[in-house]
């Protein structure tokens, strides 16, 4: 059979399920916008073409074990009865605050989400790719102290606080491609058809503030 793009399961967030590759995704002109953590090394910092490299390098290798490909980016998306975009559960914290997948960082990541798998896509992978969405927002005065206090950079961070969340799933909200409805009759589809129509993948949200 050949090797293929679907999505993950929740019953695949666990640690010796596959190779993970989880990357806080960047969309920028200059900056290293992408930071990236895979069990190999440790984690660094990116600019977007050299991430997409990455990605494709690790999806070439011979290797029997899944790489399982942790984005921080929206990989579905929600329309409500009326044809418009409206939010997922995921999309709102837990004290009723909302950032949602369409507008401001989560619209741009997810053209660098379609760009890269895009990218992915058309390449000859040797191994099944597993995709997860990841998700660290809400972030408040306790996050902002402990960059300040440790300088951190911040997508390094935030790919570590994945990291730790699919090492331990009990510390994150994890959403089911079923638990994403926030409303009755919004439909809730993949943002990538042009891989698979049901790609939708479960979401791995870290609150950092509210830990």
């Amino acid at each position: 059979m050949a090797s293929q793009i679907r999505a993950g399961s929740f019953c695949d967030i666990r640690k010796d399920s596959g190779k993970w590759m989880i990357v806080d995704l960047g969309f920028s002109a200059k900056k290293r916008s992408c930071g990236i953590w895979t069990e190999a090394d440790d984690a660094c910092v990116a600019e977007f073409g050299q991430l997409v490299k990455r990605v494709i390098e690790e999806a070439r290798k011979s290797d029997p074990r899944p790489l399982n490909l942790l984005l921080e980016a929206p990989l579905s998306v929600a329309f409500n009865k009326r044809g418009n975009p409206t939010r997922r559960r995921c999309d709102t914290s837990k004290d009723g605050k909302h950032r949602v997948w369409y507008v401001n960082a989560g619209a741009t990541t997810l053209i660098a989400a379609n760009h890269l798998l895009q990218k992915l896509n058309g390449c000859q992978i040797q191994r099944d790719v597993r995709l997860f969405e990841g998700f660290v927002s809400f972030k408040g005065p306790k996050v902002e102290a402990a960059r300040s206090k440790k300088r951190v950079n911040p997508h390094e961070r935030d790919g570590l606080l994945l990291k730790n969340a699919v090492w331990n799933p009990n510390t994150a909200c994890i959403f089911t491609p079923g638990e994403l409805q926030q409303n009755e009759g919004d439909a809730v589809k993949s943002a990538f058809a042009f891989l698979c129509k049901n790609l939708v993948p479960p979401v791995i949200r870290v609150d950092p503030d509210h830990d």
